[in-house]
C-alpha cells in the first residue's frame, strides 16, 4: 500500500505513526541490528517519490508534500537526526568505526541503495549540504574499502541529477 499526503508529513514530524505503528523517534532509538534487519523503516525515515521494491506499506511523495515540508523546522530538524543516525550506523563521519563500515561498504549490499536513498532525500526536502556531506563521508569510506565504479556513479547521480524532473 502507498502512503500519501498528510500522513508523511504527520510522520517527518513526528506527530504520527508510520503505517507499521513505528515513530519518527522511536526508529531512530532502535539498535543497529534492528536498523539492518528492518528495510521498510528507511523508506519512512527517508521517502522518496518513486516507488519502492523493497517494502510492503510506504510513503510516496509528491511536490504537495515536499513544499509543505521544507517550511517544516520540525521535519528538517527530523530529517537531520536521521542523518546522524544513519552515520553512526555505518560508523562514518563522527562515528568513525571501521569494523561498522566492513560490514555495508562491499559490492551488492543492500545499505548502498539505502545511502543513494538518503542522498536523494536528503536533495528533495532542500538539504542540499547535508546530502553533500553524507554523500562525501559516504565516497571517503567506499574509497578506502573498495566499492564499485557502478556504486559510486550512483552515488554521484543522486547527488547531481535533477530530483525535480521525476517528481510525480
Amino acid at each position: 500500500m502507498i502512503i500519501r499526503g498528510q500522513a508523511i508529513i504527520d510522520f517527518l514530524e513526528g506527530k504520527a505513526p508510520d503505517s507499521y505503528g513505528r515513530t519518527f523517534a522511536s526508529t531512530l532509538d532502535w539498535t543497529d541490528i534492528q536498523l539492518e534487519c528492518c528495510h521498510s523503516q528507511v523508506q519512512w525515515i527517508f521517502p522518496l517519490h518513486e516507488e519502492s521494491k523493497h517494502a510492503e506499506n510506504y510513503p510516496i511523495v509528491d511536490k504537495d508534500v515536499i513544499e509543505k515540508a521544507k517550511k517544516s523546522v520540525n521535519i528538517k530538524c527530523n530529517l537531520m537526526l536521521a542523518k546522524d543516525r544513519f552515520e553512526k550506523f555505518y560508523g562514518m563521519g563522527d562515528y568513525e568505526d571501521i569494523d561498522k563500515q566492513r560490514k555495508w561498504c562491499k559490492n551488492r549490499d543492500h545499505n548502498l541503495l539505502r545511502i543513494t536513498r538518503i542522498i536523494r532525500c536528503l536533495r528533495l526536502f532542500g538539504l542540499e549540504e547535508s546530502a553533500l556531506d553524507f554523500h562525501d563521508k559516504a565516497m571517503a569510506v567506499g574509497s578506502r574499502l573498495g566499492i564499485s565504479n557502478v556504486t559510486a556513479d550512483y552515488w554521484d547521480r543522486a547527488l547531481l541529477e535533477d530530483v525535480w524532473s521525476s517528481l510525480q
